[in-house]
């Protein structure tokens, strides 16, 4: 099955889906041969794509250059992967192969490999981030249940949310320093000039071209590129939104040392729904453990322990291995971090 843009339709294609009128009549049904008049007729309707029958354009196994291109991308995301399931205490293995099967799909499409190259090209730390950010996003929207062809749309939405930034001069991208405010106003173009570049491309669905458009909407009007705010934020750009903030924060850059994770998601639930659906952060949350199994923590009256167990399903309350005490001398004991019980003593600093 394949994704036609209305002005690439052509007589002899066959339908693969149907298509609908506004009161969701079938007005051409699938198996249908377009003709002329069909061609027309879809014109009328505004039907912006259509899906044929026939197999999308996909990379020629001879085609080393685009082969090798495909294997380094694929390659470098079981990195990326590698670190966020470590660095930044997400719980994927579950959804590890699922991810990584639809991420090999996208990147064999002979007409979307360009964009993932281009972005690879440009700029390291933006790869980088679309990557995990495509991670985080996939997470949240298994989470949400999105399945199929839905999951698909969300994941290259995710991982090319950031594709505009192509268009922007690597002077401006590769700045050291702090942007001047209309060097700022030409990186903010990224949102709309993405969005352009993904709807021209016959793969991307619309929904997945608005991750592009809004992924720096906010919940409460104050984004941008338009000020979209509530439900007038797509659904995947929503959760692109917050997978895109999440993945900065967690992110070493070469001005800002990176969050903890106890730390970003502190920041992320305090902001609620202000920026967020809290939907999505619930999800978020539910997926990342605050306190990683072995992690070292050391309290505010200065005691040390390691996290052990949990004792709650959202691993919120760790179970800790005490080995040093206030005064800093080794003990054995075990201790229970439950703030709702005892908000006097809390997790200070993990590493």
């Amino acid at each position: 099955m394949q994704r036609v843009l209305q002005g690439n339709i052509g007589a002899g294609m066959i339908l693969a889906q149907p298509i609908y009128g506004i009161n969701g009549q079938v007005i051409i049904n699938s198996g249908v041969e377009l003709s002329e008049f069909h061609i027309s007729k879809i014109a009328q309707l505004d039907v912006k794509y259509i899906y044929v029958q026939g197999e999308p354009q996909l990379i020629d196994e001879n085609d080393t250059v685009a082969q090798n291109a495909k294997s380094e991308f694929v390659l470098a995301s079981h990195w990326a992967l590698d670190e966020i399931r470590v660095g930044k205490y997400v719980q994927i293995e579950h959804i590890k192969g699922r991810v990584m099967t639809l991420l090999d799909e996208c990147c064999m499409h002979k007409e979307l490999q360009p964009l993932f190259t281009a972005m690879q090209n440009c700029n390291d730390y933006m790869f980088k981030h679309a990557v995990c950010g495509y991670f985080f996003a996939m997470m949240i929207g298994i989470g949400c249940g999105i399945e199929g062809m839905r999951l698909r749309d969300l994941g290259l939405g995710a991982l090319l949310r950031d594709v505009g930034m192509i268009t922007i001069s690597r002077d401006i991208l590769n700045k050291p320093g702090t942007l001047t405010p209309e060097e700022m106003a030409i990186v903010k173009q990224h949102t709309e000039k993405g969005h352009e570049i993904l709807h021209r491309n016959s793969e991307i669905s619309l929904a997945a071209a608005n991750c592009a458009l809004q992924h720096h909407e906010r919940f409460d009007g104050s984004g941008y590129p338009r000020g979209a705010k509530d439900d007038n934020i797509h659904e995947f750009a929503q959760i692109a939104a917050l997978a895109d903030v999440y993945s900065s924060m967690t992110a070493n850059t070469s001005y800002r040392k990176a969050l903890s994770v106890y730390d970003a998601l502190a920041i992320i639930e305090k902001a609620g729904a202000a920026y967020f659906n809290p939907e999505l952060i619930r999800v978020l949350v539910s997926n990342v453990a605050i306190y990683p199994l072995g992690a070292i923590v050391r309290l505010n009256n200065q005691v040390v322990g390691i996290v052990n167990d949990y004792a709650d399903e959202l691993r919120t309350k760790p179970i800790l291995k005490i080995t040093k005490n206030e005064s800093g001398e080794r003990v054995n004991q075990t201790l229970t971090i439950d703030m709702e019980a005892n908000p006097a003593i809390y997790i200070a600093d993990v590493s």
